[in-house]
């Protein structure tokens, strides 16, 4: 039986506070995209006090981001950067560091999917597929660690997908499939190399979420037909929206998770357990 005696608090500021990212500095790339993960993830961060910089290929997509975070009392700045091209990387986050300050969160949030079927992919496309999803998130790392290991402090969030788990997801084939692997691969090796300095690596692993990304690799009547199924056989029955997305980095990112590295944590109404 508990104590009488002892009463706790639910609104004990220290565990509040643990939520908390006053005084950090977020870099979050994929930030372009109006419905997208990146840009809730940054409206998030900002509403919990970081500041935050996205970055995107889409120049005009993270100068509409940075406006909307700060017309909700952010602060934010825009980046343009191909994650993918060591060059784009190293001069975005300069421009960070000269706005922001250093780097103290990490989101590779940037990513595409495609749906070809795996007789048709072709040597082109399947680059494509895992320069963006694999290799920008690792030259993203390798861009802002030296900083984060000086200062032995940081907090690295990786997007993945449930098909990364199970060899394909609603709409992505086997080279989306093959990159949140190697996505889920990274993460947890980065993990594990950097816990000593301080460092934690995390990933979510969403399912099917409502952003507009299947009517943008296919159609409006596919995204529509994922939709409806996904309502009808999920536990929670309906399909993910970039907030639940944005809170479960937002935990990953805050103090909160200090003793949490290696995570892959699964976002998806239950539609996939392991």
């Amino acid at each position: 039986m508990s104590d009488p005696k002892v009463k706790i608090d639910p609104t004990e500021s220290s565990y509040l506070d643990a939520f908390r990212l006053d005084g950090q500095a977020a870099l979050i790339t994929g930030a372009g995209s109006e419905r997208g993960i990146g840009r809730e993830i940054g409206l998030a961060y900002a509403a919990a006090g970081a500041s935050v910089g996205l970055a995107d290929v889409d120049e005009d997509g993270v100068r509409a981001a940075a406006q909307t975070v700060r017309a909700a009392g952010g602060k934010a700045v825009p980046l343009r950067m191909d994650a993918t091209d060591p060059g784009s990387v190293s001069a975005a986050v300069a421009v960070f560091e000269r706005e922001l300050g250093p780097v103290d969160i990490l989101v590779n949030s940037a990513g595409i999917s495609r749906s070809t079927p795996i007789w048709e992919i072709g040597l082109e496309e399947f680059d494509l597929i895992m320069g963006i999803n694999v290799r920008g998130g690792f030259l993203c790392l390798k861009a802002v660690l030296p900083g984060m290991m000086r200062r032995r402090r940081g907090r690295v969030v990786w997007l993945s997908s449930v098909a990364g788990k199970q060899g394909g997801g609603i709409f992505g084939t086997s080279h989306y499939a093959a990159s949140k692997a190697a996505v889920i691969g990274l993460c947890q090796a980065a993990a594990r190399e950097l816990g000593p300095y301080g460092i934690t690596s995390n990933a979510i692993a969403p399912g099917f979420v409502d952003t507009g990304i299947v009517a943008r690799s296919s159609s409006q009547e596919l995204e529509d037909q994922v939709r409806v199924s996904v309502a009808g056989s999920a536990p929670l029955r309906r399909a993910g929206t970039a907030k639940d997305i944005a809170c479960a980095a937002l935990y990953l990112a805050s103090d909160a998770a200090a003793y949490v590295t290696g995570e892959i944590l699964d976002v998806n109404g239950g539609s996939y357990f392991d």
